[in-house]
């Protein structure tokens, strides 16, 4: 007989239910614990990728990317977007609904001097999204910025930015036997968060 036990544990504040799975993610993971499907909303039409999480806190959670590239649009059409983590060594999802904007200059400019220096290259160098003639045009321009930044600093190009998520709803979701998951949905309501238990 499957014993019906609540697995999420009742914490008040998603945030920190999210560090307890986060953590434990990122010791069990083989590759990318941080990765998380990003979902955006253009023309009616809806589209899907993985990104990266590179910082959180309890106001929402943060990834970098070509704001010119095709989800950097969508998000300057229609910035309601959806993220989704998942674990497969904890058989566990987490999904998020929530409001997506630039962060400041200064915030981008931080973080992009922490990336290895041929990602800042790659920054300037791909016109994310954009066709692509062949691989040569990438190379060459790869190494036309690496000559052009050649023993320089290299800056942020204006088009690659922070987008902090604010989440409005987040999604726990435990996998059980037979498909009797265990589901815990917080809404943002007020300032406060409302916990929900729901069906599998």
């Amino acid at each position: 007989m499957l014993k019906h036990k609540d697995l999420i544990e009742n914490i008040k504040d998603p945030f920190i239910l999210f560090k307890k799975w986060y953590d434990l993610a990122c010791k069990t993971e083989i590759n990318d614990p941080n990765a998380m499907t990003l979902s955006t909303l253009s023309n009616n039409q809806p589209s899907s990728r993985v990104v990266l999480l590179k910082s959180y806190d309890e106001i929402g959670l943060v990834f970098y990317t070509n704001s010119n590239s095709k989800k950097g649009k969508s998000i300057k059409e229609n910035n309601n977007v959806a993220l989704n983590f998942h674990w497969k060594t904890q058989n566990r999802q987490i999904r998020i609904e929530g409001i997506a904007n630039i962060v400041s200059k200064e915030v981008a400019d931080s973080y992009f001097k922490t990336r290895p220096r041929n990602s800042q290259i790659g920054a300037w160098s791909s016109s994310q999204s954009d066709d692509l003639s062949s691989r040569d045009e990438l190379v060459k321009n790869i190494k036309d910025f690496e000559m052009k930044y050649k023993d320089k600093d290299i800056p942020r190009p204006s088009h690659w930015n922070g987008y902090l998520v604010m989440p409005n709803l987040i999604e726990f979701w435990q996998e059980m036997p037979f498909r009797f998951h265990d589901r815990v949905l917080y809404l943002k309501s007020d300032n406060s968060w409302k916990i929900k238990k729901l069906y599998p």
